[in-house]
């Protein structure tokens, strides 16, 4: 119980966090603007937003390869 509490609050610090991010933003749109840059210059968020990319076109090209779910009809192109 208390891993699931600790999961809990861990989500809820993330989501407090995110909700004052937006608001900062509003606020002082340049200060957000200069924030998600130098967060985007270091090469980890890079890589990872590389990867959510290709990953998605990937899945896109491929995802009409695939069967259909049971009980739908397939897609004709």
């Amino acid at each position: 119980m208390n891993v699931r509490s600790n999961a809990v609050k861990s989500a809820g610090d993330t989501l407090a966090s995110a909700i004052g991010s937006v608001a900062g933003a509003v606020a002082d749109p340049k200060g957000a603007l200069k924030q998600a840059k130098s967060a985007m210059s270091s090469p980890k968020p890079l890589a990872v937003a590389a990867g959510l990319v290709a990953a998605y076109a990937l899945g896109r090209r491929s995802g009409h390869r695939t069967a259909p779910a049971k009980g739908r009809r397939a897609r004709g192109r």
